[in-house]
This record gives C-alpha cells, structure tokens and sequence, in this order.
C-alpha cells in the first residue's frame, strides 16, 4: 500500500512548486486505491449473490436426492416383502446411489454458507479501507499545504476537498450494480437450463459402477429408513408357494 508523507523530509521547507506536485501525487494515488477497493468490494457482492445461488440450488438438490432415496428405499422394503430379492438389491444400491448425491449436497451447503462470514469481513475490510485512503490523503494535504501562504493554501485545499468528496462517496451505487448483474447472469443461466426431473428409476447400472465408495451411503440410509419408519435392514420374504 501507498504511504503517504507526513511532513517536509528532514524539516526541508517545499517549494510550491514541489507541494502542487506532491498533492497531485497524493490524489492520483488515492483514487487509484479507491478504485482498486470498490473493484474488490463490488467482486465481494457479486460472489455473495452467487453464494446465495449456489446455496439455493445445493439445498434443493439435497431435497431431491432425500426424497428419492426415501422412495428407493421404500421400492426396496415393497419388494422384499413380496419376495422380489433381485428388485429388492437393486433398489437398494439405487438408494446408495441417492443417499451419497444427498451427502455431497449437503457438503456444498456447508462449504457455502461457511464462506458468508469471510466475505463479510472481507468486505468490512475493504470498507474500511476506503476510510482509510481518505484520512491518507487529509494527512498528506495537512502536512504540505502548511508551508505555503494563505492563498495557495487555499486553492490547493479546495482541490483536495473535491478528491476526498469524491473518493468518500458510499460504494452501495457498485454494490447495487454488482448484485444486479450476478443477479441477471443467474437467471440467464436458470433460463437455458432445463431441469432434469428426478425418478428413483433414473439410476442405471453405470451408475451403481461409477460410485466407489457405496458403502459411506449406509449411515445415510439408516437415517433415512429411521425418517420412514422402516427397519435397518428391508425384510426379505420367502416367495409365494415355497411352503
């Protein structure tokens, strides 16, 4: 970061020449700062609507991979109560199958909301910053324009106070813009996408093959069979007329 001056160096009287200089300095310096944070605080507003999009569509897919793995589940229990074993197995790895989509929606979930509070206190930061940068540049016209006289101290004062007004200004109009693109650019992208739908028989062979870790679904699915009211393992019947 740019530090500013705070005195004549080694208490040598400036020309007013080399003041001018050294101000104009100092106000380019600073609204080069100011337009660097309300970059990074408007790149911070974006990432929050996105966050809170991202949020939306990972707790819905949650709900979705819950809800069929609870109708995979009870597909399964119905066929093990007529003695469909194969029907009953398949479902069942269908289940895994949903039961792993809902563990790795609610992971996103959590990754996101736990990013809230960063970018919260990242943009306070930045906020913060903007204050900074102007109390940089007061600092500076208070420690050169006081070896000039009356008058040019005055004119020079005037231009400062234009700068600093200027670069005091609240960032909410880049805020507001930020959010609305991010805003524009999610429903663009809602809009050419089709939902996909979800069916318990969605869950093809490939499927069962692609997931390698099956077996983590089984804690899920017995907090799910426990939602439903089922037994932890599905009950399997002997087939009609084996008596």
């Amino acid at each position: 970061m740019w530090n500013p001056p705070t005195g004549p160096p080694n208490d040598v009287p400036l020309r007013p020449a080399d003041v001018r200089r050294e101000i104009a300095h100092a106000i380019e310096a600073a609204q080069t700062r100011d337009r660097e944070l309300r970059a990074e605080i408007a790149a911070l507003a974006r990432r929050g609507i996105e966050a809170a999009g991202e949020a939306d569509d990972a707790a819905a897919d949650a709900a979705e991979a819950q809800e069929l793995a609870k109708r995979a589940l009870q597909r399964s229990e119905e066929s093990a109560r007529a003695g469909q074993r194969a029907d009953a197995a398949r479902w069942t790895g269908a289940a895994r199958v949903f039961a792993l989509r809902l563990r790795d929606a609610r992971a996103r979930l959590a990754g996101i909301e736990a990013e809230g509070p960063v970018l919260a206190a990242r943009r306070q930061r930045a906020e913060s910053a903007l204050a900074a940068n102007v109390a940089g540049l007061n600092q500076v016209a208070v420690a050169r324009l006081a070896s000039l006289s009356a008058r040019k101290a005055a004119k020079l004062q005037a231009t400062v106070d234009e700068a600093a007004a200027a670069l005091a200004e609240p960032p909410g109009g880049v805020v507001a813009a930020a959010e609305r693109d991010a805003r524009a650019a999610r429903e663009e992208a809602a809009a050419g996408h089709a939902p996909a739908g979800g069916d318990t028989a969605g869950v093809e062979e490939d499927d069962l093959e692609d997931e390698v870790d099956l077996a983590a679904a089984d804690p899920l699915l017995d907090e799910l069979r426990g939602e439903l009211g089922l037994g932890a393992e599905p009950p399997a019947s002997e087939p009609a007329g084996s008596r």
